[in-house]
């Protein structure tokens, strides 16, 4: 839950050093290039006594061999890159507790846990401040609300406190099905398609 939101955010903010690594990489990659470039031709000039099909030889491996190591730059660059952005929105993961959206968002994890579950009798998870947000009167209009969604009573009894940045588990009463929508856990779960994403913005 936001984690799109975030991660456009973050993603924007990281375009003008992506831009700015990605533009060294390239610099040097065509540094790389006609550096091999100009070796490959002195060494051919050197060996074209030897004939000319061993001097073509030479130009194209110093060649092949200077494109591979300009890739792997910027396939390196490319990483680093999106390494940063993560670390970037995880920095921001931490603090979206203390915007003044994340109430909002809070609500909808616990609605999409409860329904994971399949609703009933139920323990919820926060942690110790977030327990302050959701107080009794929201924690009765959520149950009202997941009855008349799921057709099936449901009862929302606060559990101990847990240290998690935020978000919240939902465990059911005989805790044989248990829901993790803690943000870091949310965060890891979608770590993939987030990295993809990021990829996909940036290049």
């Amino acid at each position: 839950m936001g984690a799109e939101k975030i991660t456009s955010k973050i993603v924007e903010d990281a375009n003008k050093n992506a831009e700015k690594i990605l533009a060294e990489a390239l610099n040097e990659k065509e540094a790389i290039l006609t550096e091999a470039k100009e070796e490959a031709s002195t060494k051919e000039q050197a060996i074209a006594k030897k004939g000319e099909k061993d001097a073509e030889m030479t130009k194209n491996r110093i060649l092949a061999e200077a494109r591979l190591s300009a890739k792997k730059k910027l396939l390196e660059e490319r990483e680093k890159t999106i390494q940063l952005t993560l670390e970037k929105l995880e920095e921001d993961l931490v603090k979206l507790p203390q915007k003044e959206e994340y109430k909002d968002i809070l609500l909808k994890m616990i609605i999409s846990g409860v329904y994971s579950v399949g609703g009933g009798e139920l323990e919820l998870l926060l942690n110790k401040k977030d327990f302050e947000i959701i107080d009794d009167s929201t924690l009765w209009a959520l149950e009202k609300e997941m009855e008349d969604r799921l057709k099936k009573v449901t009862v929302l009894k606060k559990g101990e406190a847990k240290s998690i940045i935020g978000g919240c588990i939902i465990k059911t009463a005989d805790q044989t099905k248990v829901s993790d929508n803690s943000l870091e856990a949310t965060f890891e779960r979608n770590l993939d398609s987030v990295r993809a994403k990021i990829a996909e913005m940036l290049f």
